[in-house]
């Protein structure tokens, strides 16, 4: 009779931080079990033998938790020299938002050089003017007011309906389940869009030697969820086909 081998080893971990980003990433009860990006990264990386755990956190947070090695990446990050970037899972369009009783419309870049737009601290929007646009004035709050924080959503559509600040800038399938979720849908109107959506991508520390062996796990894991039409099934469940 041969022995025993012992206990099976268990799938490496990585461990993903982001804040409440839903339906990217979903957080109940301070704990994000679900959301789209959640459950397709949990179920790629599985497809290669590791397990994906997620963090809720900030973004901010996440990425320099990342970049010091204290978790191992961060869903949806912007772009940022201290991270190295997946292929995209998915796209999302950004757009701007009022109150319901306003007449302002987005027209371009210059449009918004007249009033503060409320954004949150270090996401990304666009990966292009718009993005440029918020660092070159991120330090100026009659242009620019940033959010901080895991609710920074929240946070945003309050003050926009408080009247803290005129426009905010939100991303259409995240400002969907706010208003939702808020029971404000009927107080915001949406007020024009950016011309390019964002890749949403999983950011892994540069610095850290795996990160390729990552990247490319997660790759091969979404063709065989691409395969398998489990991709498509999860793209339905989401309402993102």
């Amino acid at each position: 009779m041969l022995a025993s081998s012992g206990p099976a080893r268990a799938a490496p971990l990585i461990r993903l931080g982001s804040d409440d980003w839903c339906p990217f990433v979903c957080a109940v009860d301070g704990k994000p079990p679900g959301g789209y990006l959640v459950e397709l990264t949990a179920l790629a990386m599985a497809q290669e033998g590791y397990r994906a755990e997620p963090v809720l956190m900030p973004l901010n947070r996440a990425i320099t938790q990342t970049a010091h090695g204290d978790i191992e990446g961060v869903y949806a990050p912007p772009i940022d020299q201290r991270l190295r970037l997946s292929a995209p899972l998915a796209h999302s369009r950004a757009c701007f938002y009022t109150r319901a009783g306003d007449d302002w419309t987005f027209q371009s870049i210059k449009s918004l050089k007249t009033l503060a737009v409320g954004v949150i601290d270090d996401y990304g929007y666009d990966d292009g003017p718009m993005d440029a646009y918020i660092a070159e004035n991120r330090h100026k709050p009659s242009l620019i007011a940033l959010a901080f924080g895991a609710s920074a959503g929240t946070t945003n559509v309050q003050k926009l309906l408080g009247g803290r600040y005129r426009v905010m800038l939100e991303h259409t399938a995240v400002m969907a389940q706010l208003g939702k979720r808020l029971d404000v849908a009927d107080r915001i109107r949406q007020a024009g869009c950016l011309d390019h959506e964002l890749p949403l991508t999983i950011g892994f520390a540069t610095q850290d030697m795996r990160a390729d062996t990552w990247i490319r796990a997660l790759a091969d894991g979404m063709r065989k969820l691409d395969a398998s039409g489990e991709l498509k099934a999860l793209q339905k469940r989401y309402k993102f086909d």
